[in-house]
């Protein structure tokens, strides 16, 4: 009876902290202080955060006008690049799986879609995505005096981010070149850090050099191959693999060299960089029976300049980078897609009407429903060939 109790704990735990929050939040009337709590999200709505874009807004005007008509301009070629990427990818899909990406729907639960082991990284990439998207919004509404009428912050389930409610109203009446700032704002935003990120991963020795030796001395055992050698022989997780058979193993490259003129049946000598051994016997890869294994997820090591950082920092920041610059460009490129709700369809409404165009009504009810036959389209064929990948 117990195992079939023990998978719903975790959800039942949740709820539980739900109640308590909206509860607390009913019995303290926090709605007048600007905090509203329902059963699957709270927020918080505060004027800081509007007088912070203000003045952000405000100080460097004229170079906020330059960065958002950049922005305005890149998002024509932001929404012709993501279409002709889905049309490209749903053929690739269709003809040549091989060469072809897989487009994965998100949901930041654990256990859904994602495993619980990169639960936090999905989390911090969510709110670096969504946080600095609304506040660009805002940012490119104030400089051209829309009003804000509300912003703040919430959680929805377990989802983190901002938000910022402009006057549409106001913004409705206001020149072509006005909303396309405001609209192309979010996405833009999003493909900056996207480059902030990649210049990170590239460079990702130098930027952890302050903290780390930036020439690795080892690799990291991140995790283990379930029914693997390394499994097999108990040897834990987080070791720093630094020799075999004597062997200096400086990298992952140096290990991949090592391995790629073994065979199956090996017998090898592990050495750790605590003294621990381990010997293993070396198995058939799963992709190539002629190819040896030890069964181990490996990271370069970068030994930590002071005694109290953890070894595993910056494989997880690295793990975090990844998975920012996947979310980061991949929802600033479907935002542009010109399909309601998203930016890029008020975006199109906007170019249509620049054009000259009196009533933009069918069109833009065609175009929402070309991007969602592509959107869709490459998301069942993409389960349909690839299942549901949970990159490691």
């Amino acid at each position: 009876m117990s195992s079939l109790i023990d998978p719903y704990i975790p959800l039942l735990e949740y709820l539980a902290v739900w109640a308590v929050i909206v509860l607390l939040a009913i019995a303290l009337k926090a709605d007048k202080h600007g905090i509203i709590a329902k059963p699957y999200y709270v927020m918080l709505k505060t004027q800081v955060f509007n007088s912070w874009m203000e003045r952000i807004g405000g100080r460097f005007r004229k170079g906020w006008l330059t960065y958002f008509d950049i922005g305005a301009a890149m998002g024509i070629g932001l929404t012709i690049f993501v279409m002709i990427s889905l049309i490209l990818n749903m053929f690739n899909l269709l003809t040549r799986p091989s060469v072809s990406g897989p487009a994965l729907l998100i949901i930041p639960i654990p256990g859904v879609t994602i495993p619980s082991n990169i639960f936090v990284y999905i989390l911090i990439s969510i709110a670096v995505l969504l946080i600095p998207h609304e506040a660009a919004h805002g940012i490119a509404s104030v400089i051209d005096k829309v009003p804000i009428k509300s912003s703040g912050v919430f959680l929805a389930v377990v989802l983190p981010g901002g938000f910022v409610e402009i006057d549409e109203e106001n913004l409705s009446k206001r020149k072509p070149l006005t909303k396309l700032r405001v609209f192309a704002a979010g996405s833009f935003t999003n493909v900056v850090t996207w480059l902030i990120v990649i210049l990170l991963i590239t460079n990702f020795a130098t930027s952890i050099s302050p903290l780390y030796n930036p020439n690795s001395s080892g690799v990291i055992i991140t995790d283990l191959v379930p029914g693997g050698a390394a499994q097999a022989n108990n040897i834990p997780a987080w070791s720093v693999l630094s020799q075999i058979n004597g062997t200096s193993v400086q990298s992952i490259s140096s290990l991949q060299t090592y391995l790629s003129s073994l065979s199956p049946g090996h017998h090898l000598l592990l050495t750790m960089n605590n003294g621990q051994q381990y010997t293993i016997i070396t198995q058939p890869s799963p992709s190539n029976n002629n190819r040896a294994t030890i069964g181990i997820y490996v990271f370069d090591y970068y030994q930590p300049r002071a005694s109290f950082l953890p070894i595993a920092l910056p494989y997880q920041y690295y793990q975090t980078l990844s998975w920012m610059s996947v979310i980061l460009l991949g929802v600033a490129l479907v935002n542009m897609l010109p399909m309601f709700p998203f930016d890029g369809d008020r975006y199109f409404d906007t170019v249509l009407s620049r054009l000259g165009f009196k009533k933009t009504k069918n069109a833009r009810a065609v175009s929402s429903a070309v991007s969602l036959i592509l959107l869709g389209s490459n998301l069942i064929l993409s389960y349909a060939v690839f299942g549901t990948i949970f990159p490691r």
